[in-house]
Formats: structure tokens, C-alpha cells, sequence
């Protein structure tokens, strides 16, 4: 099987998954809110889902291990898609939890596969091109995804966003078996959840990651802050959501090429900072001008926030099969991570204090890890764990 098919497979799946997870995150608080479990439920099942994501994630290299890379994925979307059809009967908080649960599982084990096995498909000195593709198709659906989901739900269709959600998520069935058994490119001298790595070394090869990870999950506490409750507090939400998915688009296209030339780090601070920007202007509801604007800002620093430190990530952890692995599992926990805790901790805020409180709160958060990030000397401790100084000087 060549490249060109193990590829198609590849973004075939994230355009599915991201599609059917977009579509749930922006029907679902509304459908909790109307079910009576209000502003701070909406949120508990976000953070729910999150919560599932994470739990899984550690334990996902051996997934891949013993099912192999079409199995495992195809397994996530269909943890993905099955509990959507019974999402629209289930009027309870604790059901919809637990359906919520279901879903999270089958994210967390999809979104380690898609940035893992895409990244066995190119050698290192290319990932940042091909990071920058997937993170663009990601983007589409959540283009197509989020607004939608959105529009549905302020029409009260909701067994028809929780079927898109359903059919979207068997997209990832389907693209699983485009893969190979074993990557054409192969980056690997460590099998996939083999080689057993103490505690320490796992901690001393994470160490060159925490600032830009700590950045990461800062940033996607924003993501889950602004994609969860704009649409509860402006009627301009539908078209800033698109706003920043095209944007989050165009900035992963943008920062592939960029990130290969000039590294990771010096595009994660500009775009760092122009996401707390975007972030603050949730709090201007009446302003859709504005809003708009900012949104569009959030998604281009966002989307390049991402792509830089998933690549920081994976030059550090090493290039092999097993320390893609452990990247891809390090950077997924940050993002689901802060996105729950952006879902659980904005409810409260909201109902506290209102728009006004809640976004500016959620922009200083990456705010304070940049500048933590910053300060000098903060560079030099960045030099990647001893045994993994040669792959990072293959990697760029």
C-alpha cells in the first residue's frame, strides 16, 4: 500500500472524527442547558468528555501494540459514533454523562492515532508540513463541524446534529483501513508500545516539553472556554465560530513550512499571544464586530500554537515509533486536559460574573505561561534528554 493511500486513510478518519467530536461540542451544552441541567451541566459534559479522553490516552501505545494501527482506530470511531443515535433520548444529566463518557474513550484513542501514525508516515525533517495538513483538515471539519452544530441546535434539531455526529464518526471505520500495517516511512528503532521505559527516563525526556506543553494546555483551556459558552452568550456565535475555524485553517497551512525552517519556538510566542487576544474579545457579546475579529485572531494563533508544539513535542521525545508515541500521548493530555478544565471551570464563571469576567479570566491563563515561558535563560532549559539529542538533530 503506498503512501498516497495510507495518507488518504489518515486524513480521511481526523476529517471524521473531528467532524463528529465539533458537532457534539457545540449541540450538546445547548441540548443539557434546554434538558435543565443548565449553564454549569453544559460544562460538566464537556469536561466529562475530556475527562474519559484523558484517562485513556496513557494506555493507548499499547493499544496500538496489540490491536495494531486499523484495529485500534477502528475501534475509536466506533466508540465515537455509537452512542450519538441515543444522545437526542437521553434527558437526564447522569445519561447524557454517561453516553458523554462513551464518546470520550473512543476520542482519546483517536486523536493519539491520528497524530501518531501521521507522523510515521514522513521523516522528521517534513513533519512539520505534514503536522500543518492534518491540523488544515482538523480545521475544515471543524469549519463544517461547529457551526453546524450550532445552527441545529438553536433550530431544536437535535436528533439531526446527533446523527451527522454518528455518520461523521464512521468516517474514521473507514479511513482506519487506508492504513498500513507498518508505516512506508518508517522513523522507528523502538517498536510501538515496546521497551519498557522507567518513570524516569519517561519524566527526563518530557522535561524539554513542559514549558511549551504548559503553553498548550493554557491555550486549549481558552479553546474549551470560547467553543463551549460563546455560543451561550452572543447570537454572533455561529459565524465567529467559523471565523476561527477558517483561520485555524489557514494558520496550520501557514505554519508547517514555517516551523520546519525556523523551529518550533519562534512561532509559538507570536502566535501565543495573538490567542490571548482573541481570547479577550469574547467579552465585547454586543460587539459583533469585534467579536469577529477576535475570533479570527483566537483561530490563527491557536491553530499555530498547535502545530508548533506538537512538533516541539515530537523532536524532543525522540524519532522512533515510541517516542512519537509518548508525544503524541504528552501533547494529547495537554489539550484535552485544558479544554475540560476550560469546559468545567467556565461554568461557574459564567453564571458568576458574565462574559466580561469569564474571557478576560480565560486569556490571562496562556497569558502568564508565555511570559512564564519567556523569561530569560527559559531557552537553554529546553535541550532535549540525552538519549534523544540525535533524532532532534536529524529533526531540524
Amino acid at each position: 500500500m503506498g503512501r498516497r493511500a495510507a495518507v488518504g486513510g489518515a486524513l480521511t478518519a481526523a476529517f471524521g472524527g473531528f467532524a463528529s467530536f465539533n458537532l457534539t461540542l457545540s449541540a450538546l451544552p445547548a441540548y443539557a442547558v434546554r434538558s435543565g441541567a443548565g449553564p454549569a451541566g453544559a460544562g460538566a459534559l464537556t469536561a466529562t468528555l475530556m475527562a474519559a479522553t484523558l484517562l485513556v490516552q496513557p494506555v493507548t501505545p499499547r493499544l496500538f501494540a496489540r490491536l495494531g494501527r486499523r484495529y485500534a482506530l477502528a475501534l475509536s470511531g466506533v466508540l465515537l459514533a455509537l452512542p450519538c443515535p441515543l444522545l437526542s433520548a437521553a434527558g437526564s444529566l447522569p445519561a447524557l454523562t454517561a453516553l458523554t463518557a462513551v464518546r470520550g474513550l473512543g476520542f482519546g484513542v483517536f486523536v493519539v492515532a491520528g497524530v501518531t501514525f501521521t507522523a510515521e508516515l514522513f521523516p522528521a525533517g517534513r513533519r512539520g508540513r505534514a503536522i500543518g495538513w492534518y491540523g488544515a483538515v482538523v480545521g475544515v471539519a471543524g469549519v463544517l463541524g461547529a457551526p453546524a452544530g450550532i445552527a441545529l441546535a438553536r433550530r431544536a434539531e437535535y436528533g439531526l446534529a446527533f446523527a451527522l455526529a454518528a455518520g461523521t464518526a464512521a468516517l474514521v471505520v473507514a479511513g482506519a483501513f487506508g492504513l498500513p500495517r507498518a508505516p512506508d516511512h518508517p522513523a522507528t528503532d523502538r517498536p510501538v508500545g515496546t521497551g519498557r521505559r522507567r518513570p524516569r527516563d519517561i519524566r527526563r525526556s518530557l522535561r524539554p516539553l513542559a514549558g511549551p506543553l504548559s503553553v498548550e494546555a493554557a491555550s486549549t483551556t481558552a479553546y474549551g472556554v470560547v467553543f463551549t459558552f460563546l455560543p451561550l452568550t452572543t447570537p454572533a456565535a455561529p459565524a465567529a465560530l467559523l471565523a476561527a475555524q477558517l483561520a485555524t485553517v489557514l494558520s496550520r497551512l501557514g505554519a508547517g513550512p514555517l516551523i520546519d525552517r525556523y523551529g518550533g519556538r519562534r512561532v509559538l510566542w507570536p502566535a501565543g499571544f495573538v490567542t490571548v487576544l482573541g481570547t479577550a474579545a469574547g467579552a465585547a457579546p454586543g460587539r459583533p464586530v469585534l467579536l469577529l475579529a477576535g475570533a479570527a485572531l483566537f483561530g490563527a494563533g491557536f491553530g499555530a500554537v498547535q502545530s508548533a508544539t506538537l512538533v516541539l513535542a515530537m523532536r524532543a521525545a525522540g524519532d522512533h515509533a515510541a517516542g512519537l508515541a509518548l508525544a503524541g500521548v504528552a501533547w494529547n493530555i495537554a489539550f484535552d486536559g485544558g479544554t475540560g478544565a476550560g469546559s468545567l471551570v467556565g461554568g461557574p464563571l459564567l453564571a458568576l460574573g458574565g462574559p466580561r469576567v469569564l474571557f478576560p479570566a480565560a486569556a490571562a491563563l496562556p497569558a502568564v505561561f508565555l511570559l512564564l515561558e519567556l523569561r530569560p535563560g527559559r531557552a537553554r532549559n529546553h535541550r532535549p534528554a540525552p538519549e534523544n539529542r540525535t533524532a532532534t538533530r536529524r529533526a531540524g
